[in-house]
């Protein structure tokens, strides 16, 4: 019995996050032994508003992006869902499944408009950075035991992105006024205390390195032998990318 319910459980969600039950084109489908008899009309109905919820979840990160797509959109997301059924309903988990879709594609064929990947890398980082308490991967460092370490690190809450395109003008006046440069542009996305979300800077490859390699505590000179760098911890501290403790 338990077995047989397995089965049957196992042949619903496959039949229901198939493409073809889906966007309504199974009638040629065949049901799995372990669910005939169940009436086509109100699983495809119940496929159609799972699907919803998922695209719902994915697209609340990624707007902009979906725009980019353009015309491509349809033919897009008809074969994420045919080749990455959903793992979990969380969406951030959602939403970094579309995202490594959406790479691969791009490897096979050339994205359009071409910075349409760096865009979704931001989307992505923005959300992540801005996710709730349950949804943060990076938040369960948080629960590790306090040694009381001294010095400095980049805060939890830092998403760094190696760009192709200078996208920061599509995040500060939209897509509809903004035309990205093809620079190489390293930004830190970040949530500074008190900020209402989560904000998109340009940092210097020097500063962008030091931030790469603050994965730990680390010791930092006294501020009245190097004031310069005194100097540049505070401004990242207030900017949310770093944390210091002494």
């Amino acid at each position: 019995m338990t077995n047989r319910l397995l089965e049957r459980q196992v042949s619903l969600v496959e039949y229901m996050t198939s493409g073809a039950a889906i966007f309504g084109d199974s009638r040629g489908l065949s049901l799995a032994p372990a669910i005939e008899g169940i009436d086509r009309r109100l699983l495809q109905l119940e496929a159609h508003f799972s699907y919803a919820k998922r695209r719902d979840k994915i697209m609340t990160v990624f707007p902009m992006t979906f725009r980019l797509l353009g015309r491509s959109e349809a033919e897009i997301v008809r074969d994420f869902v045919e080749c990455c059924p959903p793992a979990s309903i969380n969406r951030l988990e959602n939403a970094r499944q579309f995202h490594r879709f959406l790479s691969s594609r791009w490897t096979r064929e050339p994205p359009n408009p071409p910075y349409a990947p760096d865009v979704a890398a931001c989307e992505l980082a923005c959300a992540e950075v801005d996710a709730d308490f349950e949804d943060r991967d990076w938040q369960l460092a948080r629960n590790e035991p306090d040694q009381r370490n001294s010095g400095i690190r980049r805060c939890r809450a830092v998403v760094l992105l190696r760009c192709v395109y200078d996208i920061r003008p599509i995040f500060e006046t939209g897509l509809e006024h903004a035309v990205p440069t093809k620079r190489e542009t390293r930004l830190v996305v970040a949530l500074p205390p008190d900020a209402n979300g989560p904000l998109v800077s340009e940092v210097m490859p020097a500063v962008f390195d030091l931030l790469a390699a603050l994965d730990d505590w680390a010791n930092t000179p006294e501020p009245d032998v190097d004031p310069d760098f005194a100097k540049l911890l505070a401004e990242l501290t207030a900017r949310g990318m770093v944390e210091a403790r002494r």
